[in-house]
């Protein structure tokens, strides 16, 4: 009979208690803590670790006060969710009435800022041409067609459709998947130049052409045809046939020419666009001031568990984009850690 006797040893291992960055040890590191948590990156390690936290000098437990979390959630709604929104709703309260004294209808009467309303409204549109019914029988019979609401369901229909057939290829397909895929293109590619020749014949090339969605849909169709032979561009001409894959698919914008909402809404981003290239150059004038300032006080910060070869701020292109990366919200208060422990 075999007795297996075991030999009681005992290891040292020497462990240190160290104090993490995000602490609530006094009112500084508590502030900045919470800072970083209505930013919402990487709250939930934050959160994790409260709930683990036991007491004073004693080993965390998992799950241990799961009560805390609550402290968390409501702190984001009312900061992230409400705060916030109110401190830009401020802004751009303030910013409207600048616009009004600017323009001077903050004196106006209700009756005079709906006059300017309307003025402006007109300034805005663009009148509706309609097209005439041609005099030659069989053009009649193909604007007939053309004018129909069946034709743009068909068309609709053969663009998504189309943009199904684009978005099941993928790389090292099968030979049968691959035939299917370009006799599809074939076939989409007559139909929309039917459509094209269709919509000439009916309306005239001027009057087609003077609508800026027959524009988009007649450059399209001439780089389908451009594309169909995609081999010989690109092995004889050495030619990248991505983009025209990538004009096919935005045929699929077509879709807002059938929707009245969608078409109010890009008129409205069209018409917001001063605005939104003078924010831009605000934004990048305050990333250009501290990319210069970034590069003056962190270029010798050694890489770390966030600063590395693609995030640092050795030269002002890396500390551009480094701010451009902190300003998205994207593990900008692990690059801070990492300069702030240098």
């Amino acid at each position: 009979m075999n007795v297996l006797t075991f030999e009681k040893t005992e290891e040292v291992v020497e462990r240190r208690w160290e104090v993490p960055f995000n602490n609530y040890d006094d009112i500084l590191h508590s502030m900045l803590t919470f800072f970083e948590i209505s930013t919402l990156s990487m709250w939930p390690d934050n959160m994790y670790n409260a709930i683990d936290s036991v007491e004073l000098d004693h080993v965390p437990i998992m799950e241990y006060n799961v009560g805390v979390s609550l402290i968390y959630i409501l702190f984001i709604f009312f900061t992230t969710f409400f705060i916030m929104n109110l401190f830009i709703s401020v802004i751009v309260d303030k910013f409207n009435e600048e616009i009004k004294k600017r323009q001077g209808s903050d004196n106006f009467t209700d009756e005079q800022k709906e006059w300017v309303k309307i003025q402006r409204l007109l300034v805005h549109t663009s009148p509706k041409i309609i097209p005439v019914e041609p005099i030659n029988c069989f053009r009649l019979q193909c604007f007939k067609i053309v004018q129909s609401q069946a034709f743009e369901y068909v068309v609709m229909t053969a663009i998504v459709i189309n943009t199904f057939f684009l978005c099941i290829d993928y790389y090292g397909k099968s030979d049968d998947l691959a035939r299917v895929l370009q006799n599809s293109n074939y076939s989409f590619v007559v139909f929309f130049t039917a459509e094209l020749i269709l919509k000439i014949t009916s309306y005239g090339f001027k009057y087609y052409w003077y609508v800026n969605w027959n524009k988009f849909d007649f450059i399209i169709v001439i780089m389908s045809l451009v594309a169909l032979d995609e081999r010989m561009l690109e092995e004889k001409l050495n030619f990248n046939v991505t983009a025209l894959r990538i004009i096919r698919v935005s045929r699929l914008l077509r879709m807002v020419k059938t929707s009245e909402g969608l078409r109010t809404l890009l008129k409205t981003l069209f018409m917001s666009l001063g605005n939104i290239i003078n924010t831009a150059l605000l934004l990048f004038l305050i990333l250009f001031t501290f990319a210069v300032a970034g590069m003056s006080l962190f270029s010798m910060v050694p890489e770390g568990d966030y600063i590395n070869e693609n995030t640092n701020f050795k030269s002002f292109y890396l500390s551009f984009m480094s701010l451009w990366q902190a300003s998205t919200g994207d593990s900008w208060n692990g690059i801070m850690h990492d300069c702030y422990n240098d």
